[in-house]
């Protein structure tokens, strides 16, 4: 079949970052023979910066190739920038796309609902099977955006949105998410819908583990930032965005009570965002010598921060609507026990297979007790990290894309005969 796949977001092979739910679609669906086309920005949302000056093709695989729709740039996430960007790109596309050879299918993401009505109205031209994969949760995500005064005011200012959504749902053929969380709000928006399925990220765990064993101990740049590991220190890694949502200033103040405490636990924080300034600020000031800014790490020097870590930290505030991170897979193919903030289906997945705990979001105090009880009892700990190796295998991409292409070929080829 010719595919045509459309989300403007996420980074593409080559720029030195991890695989991309959308390049591992198109990967997986090339290798079961299908043309695929990658229809996405030429602007990188994720490193802020241009990918060509005007339309391009590149060549992933004999039968995959992403195009490069021309955009305008932003730096904002949240600005008027970001929408003429979204709104450029739909309208550029669908100027194109209308001369291309026709698909018979199309996968969009939905969000961004511009990009889902998008694809809708292009499925309907063509006559295409319409697949929405839903990789998080707008509106809801946006009221966070809103000074908490006026938040209660946001289901009406997001109105148009939400009306957008439930008309993009009920056009598909079938749904996909990245979590179960995400799927049930789509089913329950698009009833009638009989094909769903939740396709978790995940990672390549293989590929992850032999890079883990091929790179051994941390470079000597990296040792240099983290320092030397006593036998009775405990580390802990968050690896992630630094931003209003994700509870960071919560495990700042975790670290000063752990530190006046004189726990043995010290805690690296990798990433940038919007926070980068507060994390260094409050190192800074309070001279928190048990907590490590480390700045944006490649996934080269991530792998080697795990190898010499005990917990991976998933810490996120009170009202997000993250259901299952992407970081977890990380964790997992690491071997790491997980301490997490987030309620509903992660907390359900560490409780089952007894590979993690949780804590209180915005509860300092609650985040240091979750630390130190997984430190002070060793044989616990390595149970946990036991357990979240083995789990890992699950969201293996291999396993998780199979189901994908077998999802893609049911609808389009079995209903088409």
């Amino acid at each position: 079949m010719n595919i045509w796949l459309i989300n403007p977001y996420g980074p593409i092979p080559g720029e030195g970052w991890r695989d991309y739910r959308f390049t591992m679609i198109g990967e997986t669906l090339a290798q079961h023979g299908h043309q695929v086309t990658w229809w996405t920005a030429n602007f990188s949302h994720h490193f802020k910066r241009f990918r060509s000056k005007d339309w391009n093709d590149l060549d992933v695989s004999p039968n995959f190739r992403i195009r490069l729709v021309p955009t305008s740039g932003y730096q904002k996430n949240i600005g008027l920038g970001r929408v003429k960007f979204e709104i450029l790109f739909a309208w550029r596309m669908y100027q194109r796309a209308v001369k291309e050879s026709p698909p018979e299918c199309i996968i969009s993401v939905d969000p961004p609902q511009t990009i889902g009505f998008l694809a809708v109205r292009l499925a309907r031209r063509f006559k295409a099977w319409l697949v929405l994969d839903v990789m998080d949760l707008w509106p809801e995500l946006f009221t966070l955006a809103f000074p908490r005064l006026l938040r209660p005011l946001a289901p009406m200012v997001l109105y148009p949105l939400y009306v957008l959504r439930r008309h993009n749902l009920r056009q598909a053929d079938a749904i996909t998410s990245v979590c179960d969380t995400y799927l049930e709000e789509a089913r329950r928006l698009a009833p009638q819908c009989q094909i769903t399925m939740t396709i978790f990220i995940g990672i390549d765990v293989a590929e992850f583990r032999a890079m883990s064993q091929k790179l051994d101990m941390p470079s000597a740049s990296l040792r240099q930032r983290i320092g030397q590991k006593t036998p009775d220190e405990v580390w802990v890694v968050y690896a992630g965005t630094l931003g209003n949502n994700y509870d960071i200033k919560t495990l700042l103040q975790a670290a000063a009570y752990l530190k006046q405490r004189k726990s043995k636990i010290k805690i690296f924080i990798a990433g940038e965002g919007p926070l980068r300034s507060y994390v260094m600020d409050f190192i800074a000031t309070h001279g928190s010598t048990n907590l490590i800014y480390l700045g944006k790490l490649s996934p080269r020097e991530l792998i080697q921060l795990y190898q010499v870590c005990d917990i991976g930290l998933c810490t996120y505030g009170p009202k997000s609507t993250v259901a299952m991170p992407v970081k977890i897979y990380d964790y997992m193919a690491a071997g790491l026990p997980i301490v997490s903030s987030l309620r509903g289906e992660l907390e359900s997945l560490l409780r089952i297979r007894q590979m993690g705990i949780q804590y209180q979001a915005g509860d300092p105090k609650s985040l240091a007790e979750a630390l130190e009880s997984l430190a002070r009892d060793e044989k616990r700990r390595k149970t946990m990290a036991r357990n979240s190796y083995n789990t890992a295998m699950q969201f293996d991409k291999h396993v998780q894309y199979q189901k994908f292409a077998d999802l893609i070929e049911r609808l389009c080829l079995t209903s088409g005969d």
